[in-house]
């Protein structure tokens, strides 16, 4: 299909978007239409199923091109303090709760913003037996249809609806086990039958929460936390990851895709040498942490596999004229033309973004910058 040339009243305010308050933008903040050619869902989607896209997209969680969805409604998003929905911000009293969803308790710390089991009591003391220690949530146990009538007006939106999920894989083995225990255990062959026996039952229930949800709302997306990671690399080798978590991780992608769905992973780490892994369990974007992986030097060396990384904005001096703006962002655009990536916003001014725009919009349309 043949593009209509950029026209510069694309940048011009066409509307506000509804003002939903979340942890990430408490206040509700403004966040301006755009007179832009197609949907950012339409765009977003283009990228993410190896298209051109008619701008670079914007991932992230707040004023961007993704309407993060998260309702109160699983027990495991009020917990970690990750409510995202149509309704007023949860009325916290308390960082420690419990959720219904395998009966774990949570702490969460407000200094960095994430929630985690208190270690040293496991809930599942010997995987090879998971199923004396805890049972699996039952679905019906959630409210379904005052989720539905709670978030229709939140889910009615252009941007691309995702919904969020808490835990994946190893989170929730780690969740259950302590990560010592988790870790030892995918490697312990004696204990990798009940870790491939719980995964390959928790996955279930993740496919079919995902039913039921695109059964009662317009969902486009999902993201799943799974933090393969720490500071240093990741807490597994490539060889056990595609041993004991692809072959669950690949079967959720799968259904997902089926679904006419795409798939986002949320991994922190350094999982640069995993990156394999997620192509090959049909991962579509890969939500990582920018500061400690070259996500310039990966979007290169897999330009040509399926998936999209996340790029932090360049740096720009302080000071800068509009002219020195706009050519750093015509370089970072001229870079990454053959790369599969998107932008994420947070520290860049409205200048750079205008012009990465511009640029980005200008370059897929076929003009030569």
């Amino acid at each position: 299909m043949e593009r209509k040339p950029f026209d510069k009243s694309e940048l011009t305010c066409s509307g506000i978007y509804p003002q939903w308050a979340n942890p990430m933008n408490p206040q509700g903040a403004a966040d301006p239409k755009r007179n832009l050619p197609v949907t950012p869902k339409e765009n977003f989607r283009l990228a993410l199923t190896g298209q051109t896209p008619w701008w670079m997209p914007y991932p992230g969680w707040s004023n961007c091109d993704v309407l993060v969805f998260r309702p109160r409604m699983h027990p495991d998003n009020v917990v970690t303090h990750l409510v995202f929905d149509g309704e007023p911000l949860y009325p916290y009293q308390d960082n420690s709760m419990r959720s219904s969803w395998y009966d774990l308790v949570w702490d969460y710390v407000p200094e960095v913003g994430g929630a985690t089991v208190h270690p040293g009591n496991p809930k599942i003391p010997d995987i090879s037996e998971w199923e004396k220690y805890v049972a699996l949530p039952d679905l019906d146990d959630l409210d379904w249809e005052g989720c539905a009538a709670a978030n229709r007006e939140f889910c009615d939106s252009d941007k691309m609806v995702q919904l969020g999920i808490l835990s994946g894989f190893w989170e929730r083995l780690m969740s259950l086990m302590d990560v010592e225990n988790a870790a030892v255990a995918l490697i312990d062959e004696e204990q990798q039958p009940g870790v491939h026996r719980f995964l390959d039952r928790h996955t279930d229930l993740l496919i079919r929460y995902v039913d039921r949800m695109t059964q009662i709302l317009p969902i486009d997306n999902v993201l799943v936390h799974d933090d393969w990671g720490h500071q240093n690399g990741p807490f597994f080798s490539p060889d056990v990851c595609r041993e004991m978590i692809v072959p669950y991780l690949k079967r959720l992608t799968d259904f997902c895709h089926g679904k006419g769905l795409t798939f986002e992973l949320h991994s922190c780490g350094k999982n640069e040498t995993l990156v394999p892994c997620m192509i090959e369990a049909g991962v579509d974007l890969w939500a990582g942490q920018t500061a400690i992986n070259d996500m310039e030097r990966l979007a290169e060396q897999y330009k040509d596999q399926p998936i999209l990384f996340e790029l932090s904005a360049p740096a720009v001096p302080e000071g800068a004229e509009e002219q020195e703006i706009r050519e750093i962002a015509r370089a970072f655009v001229l870079r990454h033309k053959n790369h599969r990536v998107g932008l994420l916003k947070r520290g860049a001014s409205q200048a750079f973004l205008d012009a990465i725009y511009e640029y980005s919009r200008r370059l897929y349309s076929g003009e030569i910058l």
